[in-house]
């Protein structure tokens, strides 16, 4: 295959028209839930993993305030913050440039970040293959192709937690659907590959191309450059013992390029290790990749074919095959490696999976009807998790049942309103567990208890939390403990028990239906 192969225009106007029809289905379930919201509840912008997506809406709220230092927006205890999560801070700025709602910003950004991953994935292909028909092929599989992970959901195969997290950055098609950051970090993944690849000379360009790129992906998500260099340099090792010549003007300039990076690495590092209540966070945040039949689950029937194709690239052996078999053969263990997020290596690896099944799909069956049929079974599954998502969450009485983090109530979006304009950010409201999970997302305050990783002693806050609506704590000791300047009561705090605010040192500044804010007075 030549260093940079063709793409003609009739493909460019093939991916434009194909892209925005996957893109329109990871649209569908959200506009079906914003107008299927009935008077009384309001869509809050999220489908499937909402703990994490309010998350991120509360660092762009950030950005939305004007900082670009990020302090952990769900608990009381503030450090000196770090200058992380910046992405998010980024889109938060221009939500306030533009005037936009962060949602709104929020959503253009995943379908952006998406269409350029959706396109810079073909121009890997291309290099991996010359024939058309095996592009479009490889590129469905990639975009569509959503392995078996929904029967973790479905029939309850106790790995419900893979399916809320892992998976979401293991698939191509979860990461368009929910994530933001996901695809861009893939496509700058995919970015970076090319680069090492395609460029042989050992220049001063070449090397400030990659650096930049590998500084742009640790901004994003500090994890993916060293797996980027791990898979990059094993690549070249193998190409050198193909050739028996070994690349170092490649493996030179990825080393420098990684050395550029490492004052970055260095510098998130010991700013977390420096505030308290970020080192905290770090090691509350434990996401661990769920046991191999998880794994297995996830891709599906991509397995089954990426192994004949998988043997097939191996005996052609092209750098792009090489790198495909490295980029699976590396990163598989390091999902179990001892470390708090594993799963996170699982970021991308759908796409050699996808690619070489494609070649094992096209070589096993070669008449055309049959392998559409095949893949039209795969992409299926992407069918079913987009249609089972309208049906559960676009009904609002089933929705606001089974899943509280979809909608809320009228009153409680003008009571998180009021808070907005009224209240600054820097005051401490106290709230049920759920609001306080919205709170920082849409109204910039600080809450005692909000988010699992976010909130420092998280699991005994939480607690307290709930003692103090239940009546089961001395409240008056809590809202002074806690230096709580406001308290916000409505249905989901009611739902834990019995508050009465007349006992307390609390004055009504604010009601809106069944929802109520109280400011403490001292």
């Amino acid at each position: 295959m030549p260093l940079r192969p063709s793409i003609s225009s009739a493909e460019r106007r093939w991916l434009l028209w194909t892209a925005s029809f996957v893109l329109t289905l990871t649209l569908l379930p959200y506009m079906l839930c914003t107008f299927a919201a009935i008077p009384d509840r309001v869509f809050t912008g999220f489908l499937i993993n909402p703990v994490d997506g309010f998350s991120y809406l509360a660092k762009m709220r950030m950005g939305w305030e004007g900082k670009w230092i990020f302090h952990l927006p769900f608990t009381l205890e503030q450090g000196q913050g770090a200058f992380i999560f910046s992405y998010y801070l980024l889109l938060g700025h221009l939500a306030r440039l533009f005037s936009l709602p962060l949602i709104v910003v929020y959503s253009i950004a995943r379908i952006v970040n998406g269409f350029i991953l959706l396109w810079i994935a073909y121009r890997l292909i291309a290099h991996v293959t010359d024939v058309i028909s095996l592009r479009k092929l490889m590129w469905w599989l990639v975009a569509l192709s959503s392995g078996l992970g929904w029967l973790v959901q479905k029939f309850g195969l106790g790995y419900s937690y893979y399916y809320q997290q892992a998976i979401l950055g293991a698939n191509v098609f979860y990461s368009l659907l929910v994530s933001v950051h996901s695809p861009l970090v893939m496509a700058i993944m995919l970015l970076m590959f090319l680069q090492v690849l395609k460029e042989r000379s050992f220049s001063l360009r070449n090397i400030m191309q990659l650096g930049m790129l590998s500084l742009l992906l640790a901004v994003i998500n500090p994890f993916m450059p060293l797996v980027v260099y791990i898979i990059s340099g094993a690549t070249l090792v193998t190409i050198g013992w193909r050739d028996r010549f070994f690349p170092r003007s490649q493996f030179m300039t990825i080393l420098i390029a990684g050395l550029m990076t490492t004052p970055l690495w260095l510098y998130m590092h010991y700013a977390i290790q420096a505030d308290l209540t970020l080192r905290t966070f770090s090691t509350q945040n434990i996401n661990l990749t769920p046991p191999p039949l998880g794994l297995l689950l996830s891709y599906g029937l991509l397995w089954l074919f990426m192994i004949p194709g998988m043997q097939s690239a191996w005996q052609r052996k092209s750098d792009w095959d090489i790198l495909l078999i490295v980029w699976i053969v590396i990163t598989v263990p390091m999902l179990y490696v001892p470390y708090s997020l594993q799963y996170r290596f699982a970021l991308g690896l759908h796409i050699p999976i996808a690619i070489l099944a494609a070649q094992g799909l096209n070589q096993i069956i070669r008449a055309n009807w049959p392998r559409r049929l095949v893949v039209a079974t795969l992409a299926s599954t992407s069918l079913y998790i987009v249609s089972s998502l309208i049906i559960s969450k676009a009904s609002v009485s089933t929705a606001v049942v089974h899943y509280p983090l979809t909608y809320i109530s009228k009153y409680e979006a003008t009571a998180l309103n009021w808070l907005q304009t009224n209240v600054p950010s820097n005051k401490a409201v106290l709230a049920g567990p759920e609001m306080g999970l919205f709170i920082p997302a849409f109204a910039g305050q600080r809450v005692v208890y909000g988010h699992l990783y976010e909130t420092v002693e998280a699991t005994r806050k939480y607690q307290v939390v709930k003692d103090f609506f239940a009546g089961k704590a001395n409240q008056a000791d809590v809202l002074r403990n806690y230096a709580i300047d406001y308290v916000l009561i409505g249905p989901r705090e009611r739902a834990l028990g019995a508050v009465d605010p007349t006992s307390l040192p609390l004055r009504l500044v604010f009601t809106s239906g069944d929802v109520s804010v109280y400011q403490v007075e001292y």
